[in-house]
């Protein structure tokens, strides 16, 4: 967090955190202030005072990020957003503000269907945080200036899909972890300096060859919230895997959705979270009429994302305890299995992962669909 903390030194601005998917940076940018993610420690960090206000079975982002709130690391935030995308969040963020409060604290429901009805709540919802943010940090959000931060972010979100363009393009160019760098340092700084760098990175990229000597091309999917362990990234990459796509939200998704149209702008925040690709934890109404032909969306996209990449398969990096996630994978795999698509499943949780078992497990799924 050290590129926010030298913002808010040299701005005098406010920063305000947020965890979880899918949260509307773009108002919190049109007030003036940096929104900046909020992510799990270093794995080599332990957990040494979250567990003892929280489960020890909540999720590596729950429980090590309140441990960095605790530990007085988030102190540099002048508030804290949480999106309630899940059962975790919804149950367990409370206990953040009320441990350790910051001066602004602010929730948002986000509908678990998306269709008209959700529209309507979610764009109540957002408009209940514009108000709440509008209170605290003192400027009106008026939407030109809202219209303003929404073209920036959607030429970081073009500059990234180029970056992912390329990878499909010339594999290897760059490596899964540093690309996944890239993306999470925009998370962290002011996107008119993030696209700036960005800029300059891509001509470079475009000018470099491919690096596939003869890989086995996979895609890589899961964490929903967290950032990859990078360790595990680079030992899927040496022990011969190029990755050519991810769906991670650190990651593709992030950037998957531009917000588009004119008039009100927040009704086009709404439009775009709606209209995003399918993920673990929303569902089609058609889910709730018609049980008994359930089909998930989310096994489509990753159908979709592999034959779009041409990979061999899919590496599978899940979070323990992980609830929306592991209750989706169910019905993953059983698409999956049906369109003879390979996979392997690595469940991970905080702290040094067992880089042996993992190596051994993605050693024999590559050997498997080499060729």
């Amino acid at each position: 967090y050290e590129i926010a903390k030298e913002w808010k030194g040299a701005t005098k601005g406010k920063a305000i955190g947020y965890t979880g998917m899918y949260f509307p940076e773009e108002i919190v940018h049109a007030a003036g202030a940096l929104p900046v993610a909020i992510f799990e420690e270093s794995e080599e960090e332990p957990i040494t005072l979250a567990d003892k206000h929280l489960m020890v079975n909540s999720c590596e982002l729950v429980r090590s990020a309140y441990n960095s709130l605790l530990k007085g690391e988030l102190d540099f935030l002048d508030g804290l957003v949480i999106p309630l995308i899940c059962d975790q969040l919804r149950f367990f963020t409370e206990v953040y503000q009320e441990d350790h409060p910051l001066p602004f604290f602010h929730q948002i429901w986000l509908s678990y269907r998306r269709d008209v009805k959700s529209k309507d709540n979610l764009l109540s919802e957002l408009k209940r945080l514009k108000e709440s943010l509008e209170a605290y940090l003192g400027p009106i959000i008026f939407p030109e200036t809202l219209w303003e931060s929404i073209q920036l972010y959607n030429e970081n979100r073009a500059l990234l899909r180029r970056l992912y363009e390329l990878r499909r393009g010339k594999p290897g160019t760059m490596s899964a972890a540093d690309l996944l760098k890239v993306i999470v340092s925009g998370m962290w700084m002011p996107k008119e300096e993030h696209n700036k760098l960005l800029n300059e990175l891509i001509p470079k990229l475009e000018a470099a060859e491919a690096l596939t000597d003869g890989k086995t091309r996979v895609i890589l999917a899961g964490y929903p919230c967290c950032i990859p362990d990078e360790r595990v990234l680079n030992l899927i990459e040496e022990l011969g895997a190029v990755v050519v796509d991810d769906d991670f939200y650190v990651g593709g998704r992030y950037f998957a959705t531009d917000v588009k149209g004119d008039g009100d702008p927040m009704e086009a925040l709404v439009d775009s979270f709606l209209n995003r690709p399918p993920d673990s934890i929303t569902h089609e109404p058609t889910h709730y009429l018609n049980v008994s032909s359930l089909e998930p969306d989310y096994a489509d996209h990753l159908v979709n994302v592999v034959r779009k990449s041409k990979a061999k398969g899919i590496i599978f990096l899940r979070v323990m305890y992980c609830d929306p996630f592991d209750f989706e994978f169910v019905w993953v795999k059983e698409r999956l299995d049906n369109e003879n698509i390979p996979y392997v499943s690595i469940i991970t949780e905080h702290g040094p992962a067992p880089l042996e078992a993992i190596r051994t497990r993605v050693e024999a799924f590559l050997e498997m669909i080499k060729g």
